[in-house]
């Protein structure tokens, strides 16, 4: 199953701004995770200063997983 319990979205226009921005999502889901212990999360790069932080089944418990989507990397 591919299911996504929350989202965020994260526009950053600097380095500083993206590690604060991101940490911080990170940190928000890995809270709300630990309430099920059943979703992990999952932070994609979706273009240059663009990222979506995900609390998600496909990533387990407890992992913190990164992806860079195709577009992002071209």
């Amino acid at each position: 199953m591919n299911t996504v319990i929350a989202r965020k979205k994260i526009t950053v226009s600097t380095v500083d701004q993206a590690h604060r921005l991101l940490n911080a999502a990170v940190e928000e889901f890995q809270r709300e995770a630990a309430i099920d212990r059943l979703y992990g999360v999952l932070v994609t790069k979706t273009g240059p200063g663009q990222y979506t932080v995900e609390l998600s089944d496909q990533v387990p418990y407890g992992i913190t997983e990164e992806f860079v989507a195709a577009a992002a990397a071209a």
